[in-house]
């Protein structure tokens, strides 16, 4: 992820547009998005990764001036604004760009003491203010929720991040200790509801709904089995259970404090 050059016209400066034709941009997927990032790259690259498998693309820089003539260049579904540098601010970049373009959404990063800066940048423009660092989740909401205009871009869930335990947004896989295991689905399922809800009491019949549907009529014994498989999945190198069960309840799900193994493979 890096700056990219600049197209220039014949008198060497970048080209100025107006109107639909200033973000013309090139022709994209319509169930893909692209997002541009002015901030720093910390922050862009904590987006990319959190963002893994989405339908998403990704331009970055950290100067606002660049970041006016690539926009029209490209034509993003979405600005989000950050810690940047460069010749202007956040609030000249508002009024810049809002000059030839006041459709496209453009979100403004807040440090703790900037309530003059978002007040400033909602009036120059900025259709959300939202506190850093940035949620990729927020963002994705942001995305999904009618901001760019609607289209064929689908949200899928964002991995769950416990430490020693990585849970795939999608894909029936879980990291463990950095190593790749690829597991059946129904115990993906389950897994994913118990690790979306991490040190919390959830009942059997809330499991038995999420896995079989709520008016299902499985064995007893069914989610035990399935359980009792997802255990195993787990190292013993702790006296601390993965699973929990509560009786007469349900089951919490924790991640023990173990030692990680020492060859671990790195997850994404």
């Amino acid at each position: 992820m890096h700056d990219r050059e600049l197209t220039r016209g014949g008198t060497g400066q970048p080209q100025a547009l107006s109107g639909d034709a200033w973000r013309g941009g090139r022709v994209r997927a319509p169930d893909r998005l692209l997002v541009f990032l002015a901030c720093g790259q910390a922050e862009a690259e904590q987006l990319q990764r959190a963002w893994l498998g989405q339908a998403i693309d990704i331009e970055a820089t950290s100067d606002l001036a660049v970041a006016l003539v690539r926009i029209g260049q490209v034509g993003p579904a979405m600005v989000v604004v950050g810690d940047s540098g460069g010749v202007i601010g956040p609030i000249e970049f508002l009024q810049a760009l809002r000059q030839v373009d006041a459709s496209i959404p453009v979100i403004v990063g807040l440090g703790q003491d900037s309530s003059q800066l978002g007040s400033d940048a909602l009036d120059a423009g900025a259709t959300a203010v939202v506190r850093r660092p940035f949620s990729a989740e927020d963002l994705l909401r942001l995305l999904d929720s009618g901001v760019t205009g609607g289209g064929a871009f689908r949200v899928r869930p964002l991995p769950i991040d416990l430490g020693r335990l990585r849970v795939d947004g999608s894909a029936s896989r879980i990291w463990v200790d950095g190593a790749e295991k690829l597991i059946p689905a129904m115990e993906f399922v389950l897994l994913r509801y118990l690790a979306e809800r991490h040190g919390e009491i959830v009942t059997r019949r809330e499991l038995v709904s999420v896995a079989w549907g709520e008016d299902a009529r499985v064995p007893s014994n069914s989610l035990n089995v399935h359980l009792a498989r997802l255990r195993r999945r787990f190292p013993a190198d702790t006296a601390e259970d993965w699973i929990r069960p509560v009786r007469g309840v349900g089951y919490q799900f924790v991640v023990p404090s173990g030692i990680p193994a020492r060859h671990a493979v790195a997850g994404p």
